[in-house]
C-alpha cells in the first residue's frame, strides 16, 4: 500500500501493509496524538511498519493523508 503525506513542509510516500480508509484514519488519529513536537511520518512508519520511499510520479496512490485539513482519503483517478 503506497500512501502519499501531504503537508505544507513538503510530501512523502510510505510503504507498508494495506489497510482500509478507516483503518488508516484511526492511525493517523493515533499517531497525531503521539507526535507533539515529532516528526509525523517517521512516527507512523515506526510505530505502523512502514517504510519512507523516494518521491516520484512513477507510482499509483492508494491513499492520502492530508496533515495541513487532517484528512484522509483516496485519490481520485
Amino acid at each position: 500500500m503506497l500512501i502519499l503525506i501531504e503537508s505544507y513542509f513538503g510530501d512523502r510516500l510510505i510503504s507498508g501493509r494495506k489497510c482500509s480508509l478507516k483503518e488508516l484514519y484511526e492511525r493517523f488519529r493515533n499517531v497525531t496524538e503521539m507526535s507533539h513536537d515529532e516528526d509525523f511520518t517517521a512516527l507512523f512508519c515506526r510505530v505502523y511498519n512502514f517504510e519512507e520511499l523516494p518521491l516520484c510520479d512513477d507510482f499509483e496512490i492508494d491513499m492520502i493523508i492530508d496533515l495541513d485539513t487532517h484528512l484522509v482519503y483516496k485519490p481520485v483517478s
